[in-house]
Formats: C-alpha cells, structure tokens, sequence
C-alpha cells in the first residue's frame, strides 16, 4: 500500500480541535485499509494504531518562542531576520520526515496566518512532492481582519499552486468562496470532502456516560441543551446564552435548563480564547445562569481515556448522549461537524442560518436555524415550541449514508491519492 503523510500545525490526542478529530479518523480509517501513515506536526501526537508513525517538528508549531518572536515580527514590520533560517530549518526536517511518500495531506498551514515560515516551508516541499493535498478547512484571506494586508508579504505565500497541488475543502460553500478570491489566490475547482463521524460512538449510553452525569451534576429530569464547540469568538456562545436565559424564564420551575458548553478556550489563539472565556462567565453572573451553565472541557475529549481502568475523561459522543438538544449558534464555521454529530446522535439541532449549516441541512440534516440578528427571546419561544417535536430519526439515517468516516474515506479520500 501507498506511504501518506499527513501534516498539521499539532496532531491528536495530545492537542485536539475540529481539525485534529478529523486528522485522528483520517489516520484511524486509512491505516485499518492497510496505509503507512506517517503524522508530522509540531506539538501534540500519541496517536497509536497499526501503520502509523509520528515526526515531531517542533517549528510547526505556532506557539514555539521562535515562531512568535518571527510572527510578531513579520505582522508588525512585514519582515523578519530569522525567518529565511527557520523556513529554511521546517524545510530540511519536513524533506526528511516526507522522504518516499506516495502523497500528502497538509491541514489549514497553507491557508492560515499562525505560523508563515512553516507555510513558506510547506510551499517548498509540495512543489517536489509527486501529489500533495492542501486541505483547506479555514482562510486567512477570507477574513475581514486581514483584508488589508493580504497583498503584502507574508499574506502572499498563502494558497500556493503547483501542477502537484490539489485543494480540497469540506463545504462547497467553502470551495466557492476560494473560487471567488482575487487573483493570485484564487482556487478554482476544489474538491469538497466533508466530515465525518464514526456512528459506533453515538448509539450508546452506558454506567460511564451516566456517571458522567453525576460528575456533571445532572439528572435527567434537567433540560440538557449541548453547544459542542471551543471557547472561541465566532463560537458566538453569547448569543446561546441570552437563549437559554429566555427559554428558563419560558419553561419556569418546572424544569431546571442545563447548559454545556464541551469545548477550552481555543488552543491556537490562546490569549484571545482565555479573554472571551472571562467575558462569558462574567455575562453568566449578570444573567444569574451560574446554576445553567457548565464548562465542561477539563472532563471530555474526543474519545474516553482511561487510567488503571478508571474513566479520566469523557467523550464528545457520551456528551451528545445525554444532550436534549443541541444549539449551535457559531458567526462562522469551516464545516459544522456538530450539525452531523448530532444527526448521528439523533438529537435535535438548533443552529444559526450561516452557509456551512445551510449547505448541510439542504444535505437532508434535518434541523431548525435563526438568523444571528435574530431576537433570543424568538429563539427561545421556538425552542420551547418545538423541542417535543421528533425530525431526529432522518437525521440519523441521512448520516449513516452521507457521513460515516467509512464511506467518506473509501468514496473522496482514497481517489485522490
């Protein structure tokens, strides 16, 4: 079977987010069909499955001092002395970790502004590799706040082409949106992949999951609203909270709204993510919701991890399987995993009327959207209107066709190795 490599800024289970959990199942589904992978990141690892190597490249990652020392410097000044030598250092070690393979998978490095040496590096190595991926989930040149500095140094070493180099995003939204970029960083015909979930995870609710719920503080006679997603700004988890306080005051006493919230503040904006988390819990004590709300990122990752056969840490899928409901009231999303997560998970979905979202529920997820502008109080008089309301099961069975790692792997992912 073919050598593939694939290559991000940090790499599961040490460091998870939305790109990580995908990497994780990408690595998971290919090296079960008999793949060499080999993962190259810059912080995080510990994957262990069959055909699966790790190379550590420190310099990949955005929060190593002399990255941040050449990232201050290049966003100030558009220029750095030591970012000719550490370009040319990421180069050499990702040469030697790439040497052999038959393609390569590069997430969001080409396309986002945390790290641009490791990008510059990234664009050497691609235009010598046989077949590389550029997996585009978000883009710097896409966001208001660089649109400024996008035609200046080093703005310019994103979206890099080369005969050798195929695009691929996980929306077609997403895809338009790269096709319809100025040039030269306008991508024509990427290749929409989605996400996935693996369905085994979400069908099941046993005595861990349930003490889970102890350890939570919940019962289920709690209304259980889940927004699965990190502390981060287009998170928009405000809006969600204004929400759940409108919907208590609706369905009063008689039945006490928890909120969870799974997701840290974000790992690759730290400062900015700890900033919103401190802003959101000083709007939970304003709203009076320090009974509702939960933080529970400290106690759930990706999958459950066990030590000396005790449960450390939970699942996002024992999370989605206490949930009653789930809002997702994200400004922006690169895909929206959690639409399809909770598809899986037969639960309801609340979500805000963005592309992303529409192309999903247009893709037979079944679900409720509101506008951003939209009134919470509105939201939450829909929410208690409707949450009796059973559309669940065709999302569940619209999933097991359309969005199975399974299928998504052997469909869209090994033809364009």
């Amino acid at each position: 079977m073919p050598d593939l490599a694939i290559v991000h800024y940090t790499a599961p289970p040490r460091e998870m987010g939305g790109v990580e959990i995908v990497i994780e199942s990408h690595v998971k589904f290919l090296s079960e069909l008999g793949y060499n992978v080999r993962v190259i990141f810059g912080s995080g690892g510990g994957l262990d499955y069959h055909n699966v190597t790790e190379h550590k490249i420190p310099l990949l990652w955005p929060n190593h001092p002399r990255i941040q020392a050449v990232q201050e410097e290049l966003l100030r000044e558009g220029k750095s002395d030591d970012f000719d030598s550490v370009r040319d250092d990421i180069t050499e070690d990702l040469s030697k970790a790439l040497r052999g393979v038959d393609a390569c998978i590069v997430h969001n490095i080409p396309s986002m502004p945390f790290n641009f040496a490791a990008t510059a590096a990234v664009n050497n190595v691609a235009d010598k590799l046989r077949r590389t991926i550029f997996w585009v989930h978000d883009s710097a040149l896409l966001r208001d706040e660089w649109s400024q500095k996008k035609q200046l140094f080093p703005f310019t070493l994103l979206n890099h082409k080369s005969k050798n180099i195929c695009y691929v995003t996980p929306t077609a939204v997403r895809a338009k949106e790269l096709a319809e970029l100025d040039e030269p960083y306008k991508i024509e015909n990427s290749i929409v992949v989605p996400n996935g979930v693996s369905i085994e995870e979400f069908i099941k609710i046993d005595e861990t999951t349930k003490l889970l719920m102890r350890k939570l503080g919940l019962s289920f006679e709690n209304y259980i609203i889940v927004t699965p997603v990190r502390v981060t700004p287009r998170k928009n988890i405000e809006l969600a909270l204004f929400v759940v306080d409108e919907l208590q005051h609706l369905i009063g006493r008689s039945r006490q709204i928890k909120f969870l919230i799974t997701g840290p503040p974000d790992h690759q904006a730290s400062k900015l993510g700890k900033a919103y988390l401190e802003y959101l819990s000083e709007l939970i004590v304003r709203r009076g919701l320090t009974e509702n709300v939960i933080f529970c990122h400290e106690l759930i990752n990706q999958k459950r991890e066990y030590q000396n056969g005790s449960i450390q840490k939970w699942s996002v899928a024992d999370v989605y399987n206490i949930a009653d409901l789930v809002l997702i009231p994200s400004k922006e999303e690169g895909f929206g995993l959690p639409v399809i997560e909770a598809g899986a998970a037969r639960k309801p979905i609340f979500c805000s009327r963005i592309p992303p979202f529409q192309e999903l529920i247009r893709d037979d997820i079944e679900g409720f959207m509101f506008d951003l502008a939209e009134d919470p109080k509105s939201i939450a008089f829909r929410i208690y209107r409707r949450y009796l309301e059973d559309r669940v099961d065709n999302n569940f069975d619209n999933v097991i066709k359309r969005f199975t790692w399974e299928s998504i792997i052997k469909k869209k992912i090994i033809p364009l190795l």
